[in-house]
Order: structure tokens, then C-alpha cells, then sequence
């Protein structure tokens, strides 16, 4: 079972902090997409209908990931409650959830389409981003959709004619997993507007994540 990192000031604190980086980095826009991190057997996650460079520590919500009981906040949580519940209930291991309304991951969902890994960046955290079925949004429908469409392994989903969720041990994981999908979204819309650009194969990816093992500073290298 993953356990939080280090109480409830510091999460909402970090909660904050990728709020206005998704202002910053132009993966939202006005009330749009929505964040969460695990604590414990907590979620606690942004509010509905205030815009994310507006948000606060007083406005993140609090809520028990089994009950789905609200335990301390004076704002009403997200809209995609039940997606973020659902995600936490069956996959133990997920830290964090970023969702996002970017652009062009949001062109391939209103496609119905795959974003598929042009470039080996996506891929180091996901192999391709698959679209699950269009349902609306908020409802459980829709978080169950979601879910399967994911599977257990990946970290990644697009929502038809929505947007886009990735998952991670970390909201720092998530969230730049979030930002590498929409910089792959970006270039694969680009290229196909000029021609057919070349997938990579599972191997070829799988010869990148081995090489990144030694990207860096790593001690041991």
C-alpha cells in the first residue's frame, strides 16, 4: 500500500505548487483538468470551479478513499471525484493523478485516436496513450472507462472528446508524464500533417528504457 510523504501541509503545499504550474506550462486553462496525491488512506485533491492559479492550501480538499466520506475542506472537491477514487481504489500503487484539457492530447481524444510514440521521450513512461470510451464527465461511467481502457500497467489514458489522465508513484512522476504526452501529442499532430512519421517498435523502446538506466548522474556509471 503506498503511504503518503510527510502529512497534510506538505501535500497540499505540493498540491498548490503543480496548480500553477499547470497554468504556467499550458496543460489547463480557467477551472479545467484537475490534480490529486494519495496520503495514507486519504486522497486529497484540487477544488471544483476555482481557477488553478487561484487555488490554496484552504481549498484543497480532503477526502477517504474508500467511503468517499469528505474529511476536512470548506470547498467542494473536483468534479472527477469519482475518476480519482476509482484509480486509487484498484491500483495501490498510484501516488498522484494529473488530469488535463492540453491541447493537442485533447485534439487526439476529440480524434478518438492513439497518441503512439513518434519520439522515445513519451515512452519513458508509457508505450502509447489509448482512448477510452466517451462517457460524461464526473460520473462513474466515465472513471470506469478510464480504468480499463489503462489497464494496470500503463500510466497514461486519453478521455474521448475530453482530455487526458496519467498516474504515478509521484505527482512529480505523473505530472511529467503529462507533459511528456502532450509534447508527443504536439509532434505527431505536426508530422502527420506533412506525411506518415515512423512508430517505434516495443524493442526499440524497450533499448531506450535500458539505455536511460544510465542517463544522468548515476553514481554507479
Amino acid at each position: 500500500m503506498f503511504r503518503g510523504r510527510g502529512g497534510m501541509v506538505e501535500v497540499r503545499d505540493e498540491l498548490v505548487k503543480y496548480s500553477r504550474r499547470m497554468v504556467q506550462d499550458r496543460l489547463a486553462f480557467g477551472t479545467t483538468g484537475n490534480l490529486s496525491v494519495r496520503d495514507n488512506d486519504l486522497l486529497w485533491i484540487t477544488p471544483s470551479g476555482i481557477p488553478f492559479d487561484e487555488v490554496d492550501a484552504n481549498n484543497i480538499v480532503g477526502v477517504e478513499i474508500v467511503s468517499g466520506k469528505i474529511v476536512e475542506s470548506p470547498a467542494r472537491p473536483s468534479s472527477e471525484l469519482p475518476l480519482h477514487l476509482a484509480f486509487y481504489r484498484n491500483q495501490p500503487d498510484i501516488g498522484a493523478i494529473v488530469h488535463t484539457h492540453s491541447e493537442y492530447a485533447t485534439i487526439f481524444a476529440a480524434l478518438g485516436e492513439p497518441i503512439v510514440p513518434v519520439h522515445y521521450q513519451m515512452s519513458l513512461s508509457v508505450y502509447e496513450v489509448n482512448c477510452a470510451p466517451y462517457a460524461t464527465y464526473g460520473t462513474d461511467q466515465l472513471a470506469q472507462n478510464a480504468l480499463k481502457t489503462m489497464g494496470s500497467h500503463d500510466r497514461a489514458v486519453l478521455l474521448a472528446n475530453h482530455g487526458l489522465v496519467t498516474v504515478g508513484s509521484s505527482l512529480t512522476a505523473a505530472y511529467q508524464t503529462a507533459l511528456d504526452v502532450e509534447w508527443t501529442a504536439r509532434l505527431f499532430y505536426r508530422a502527420r500533417s506533412i506525411g506518415n512519421p515512423r512508430v517505434l517498435s516495443p524493442e526499440e523502446i524497450t533499448a531506450v528504457r535500458d539505455q536511460f538506466r544510465h542517463y544522468g548522474q548515476h553514481p554507479n556509471d
